[in-house]
């Protein structure tokens, strides 16, 4: 996904959540606007429980890869394995989130 196909959205948060996210965001290695998004997704999805189940799933994966040290190796263009890696498994994430949306408008 590129940054052209998201659209820009404002939330408020309280300031106790804003420095806990701040602090998974570092820790978890992930943008916080991406928690944001797989938030989103998980909560929207959360009638269905294959979907619901599915983007667990890919979750634990995604943490997991980033995890792993063998996995922080850098490819020649900067990134490491586990961020391709987790490009690559947040892109299944979306693509299942949109899917449950489509009939819906």
């Amino acid at each position: 996904m590129t940054a052209s196909t998201f659209k820009p959205f404002m939330a408020y948060l309280s300031q106790k959540d804003l420095i806990k996210l701040r602090r998974f965001s570092k820790q978890s290695k992930t943008p916080m606007a991406q928690i944001i998004r797989e938030a989103v997704a998980a909560r929207m999805a959360s009638g269905d429980p294959f979907t619901a189940g599915f983007n667990s799933g890919v979750a634990k994966c995604i943490e997991t890869v980033q995890n792993m040290s063998v996995a922080q190796m850098r490819f020649p263009s900067g990134k490491s394995f586990a961020e391709v890696v987790k490009d690559e498994l947040e892109n299944q994430l979306i693509a299942e989130a949109e899917h449950e949306t489509e009939g819906a408008t």
